[in-house]
């Protein structure tokens, strides 16, 4: 059996320790995105945390536009030649930097204890199915045969959605065939695998156009382990843009 760092997590929109600078006035510091909570926020200069009285919350637009951020405006300038000003708090979904409006964070998490969160078994095998679809064929010097050309098709427009479903169809089940053969390697080397991490059955691909936008498609696979259990896996395609993470 093995274990794989659990790399999609669900975004929190913490914004842990960012830099900011003071405005000319001496007092105010522009965070350049709402503040969701402002529980969340914590102010540190020079290292320093600041009391929650020693500051207020102003919201205003950006720039004449319809988009919004927070400043923090302090009761008394700072008296510093150049300060260093820290502040962690939570943003909203829009203005995330982490995630950029996908919700999904392609990176490590840890858990309370401090350890690095993992998965396996099924979990790993999702996972696994996942780096196949989203890799940019190519991409790897080690194994360039690794991943699709979906990339490709991003930042075209949907002409024949029969012909885009059907080259869609051919990259997925291409990625998932060379899975299946690099496991089947594994096994024959006589390493101890869980069933739960082998491939199964490739049992559908549904390709679908999005009811309320025409420039994304949905594909989800259904399959199965070899411990039999039904799994499924679905991938936006946004053809109105090009992003190396498309989930």
């Amino acid at each position: 059996m093995s274990i794989d760092f659990k790399i999609q997590n669900i975004c929190d929109h913490y914004i842990n320790w960012e830099r900011r600078y003071i405005e000319e006035d001496l007092r105010t510091i522009n965070l350049g995105r709402l503040v969701a909570s402002e529980k969340s926020f914590v102010l540190r200069i020079n290292g320093s945390v600041i009391p929650t009285n020693s500051y207020t919350f102003s919201v205003k637009n950006v720039n004449l536009t319809l988009e919004k951020n927070t400043s923090i405006v302090l009761t008394k300038k700072i008296k510093f030649l150049r300060p260093l000003i820290e502040v962690r708090y939570t943003t909203i979904l829009r203005q995330c930097p982490k995630c950029r409006r996908s919700k999904i964070l392609d990176d490590i998490t840890y858990s309370n204890r401090g350890d690095v969160t993992t998965v396996g078994t099924e979990l790993q095998l999702i996972q696994t199915v996942e780096k196949y679809i989203i890799t940019r064929i190519n991409s790897s010097i080690f194994h360039p045969w690794f991943g699709t050309s979906l990339h490709m098709l991003m930042g075209n427009k949907i002409g024949n959605f029969e012909l885009t479903k059907s080259q869609i169809i051919e990259q997925v089940s291409s990625a998932i065939s060379n899975l299946k053969d690099i496991q089947r390697q594994l096994v024959g080397s006589g390493r101890k695998v869980d069933p739960g991490e082998l491939f199964g059955k490739l049992l559908s691909i549904s390709v679908d156009r999005d009811t309320q936008d025409p420039t994304i498609v949905h594909v989800l696979l259904r399959f199965t382990s070899q411990s039999g259990k039904q799994l499924e896996y679905e991938q936006l395609l946004e053809f109105s843009q090009l992003r190396e993470r498309l989930v």
